[in-house]
């Protein structure tokens, strides 16, 4: 993360039309958008291509940054906004898609296989993934921002333009839809016995692959 006198400088040369100054900006910012990005993507795949186009948005709009909160901030509700809209866009084609969602954590035939530990975790995470993408957007947006990222609940209200109030109720009820979510897809898959089990953590995954 650039130093506050640093950050001003890449700013200002960034906000002047310099590219390598705004790449330098961006440095540190580029794994949480690309996680941000996972959670609308509908296929793993396109998680980059969601975050490049958010990315231009970001430096198109640079001139229009005034220092009215802090730049991380601005940055996300931008990045928040281009997703938001290409969710909007998509969701009238995307329902015969749902599933090629499985297989985007498989290993290359070529790689050596993942020891028992290591491949549940990566199923765990696919499979929160996978549930996290059927919670509605607003929703999906706060749980990201909030319980994978470490946003505050103010920051989190800047970024989405709404009242804290308004962030803690999408917290909850995002939540209450994500453990449902994943209490199905475990029933669905034999991993219960006839009986809906509480998953073992509604927590996002804390790192990707």
């Amino acid at each position: 993360m650039p130093r506050e006198a640093d950050l001003d400088a890449l700013l200002t040369r960034a906000q002047g039309g310099d590219v390598r100054a705004f790449e330098a900006l961006l440095q540190s910012y580029l794994p949480k958008v690309r996680r941000f990005a996972r959670a609308f993507a509908l296929v793993e795949a396109d998680a980059d291509d969601l975050a490049q186009d958010a990315l231009m948005k970001v430096y198109k709009s640079l001139k229009l940054f005034r220092y009215q909160s802090a730049f991380s901030t601005w940055l996300f509700a931008i990045t928040r906004n281009s997703f938001l809209d290409s969710a909007k866009s998509r969701a009238g084609r995307q329902r015969g898609v749902e599933d090629s969602l499985n297989e985007r954590h498989a290993r290359a035939p070529s790689e050596a296989p993942l020891a028992d530990e290591e491949l549940s975790r990566e199923q765990e995470k696919a499979r929160l993934w996978r549930a996290l993408r059927q919670v509605p957007a607003e929703f999906r947006s706060a749980l990201v921002l909030f319980d994978l990222e470490g946003h505050t609940y103010d920051e989190l209200a800047v970024i989405e333009g709404v009242p804290v109030g308004t962030v803690k109720s999408r917290l909850f009820r995002g939540r209450v839809l994500l453990r449902k979510l994943l209490g199905e897809e475990q029933e669905a898959s034999g991993t219960s016995s006839g009986t809906s089990q509480e998953p073992r953590s509604s927590k996002l995954p804390g790192s990707t692959s």
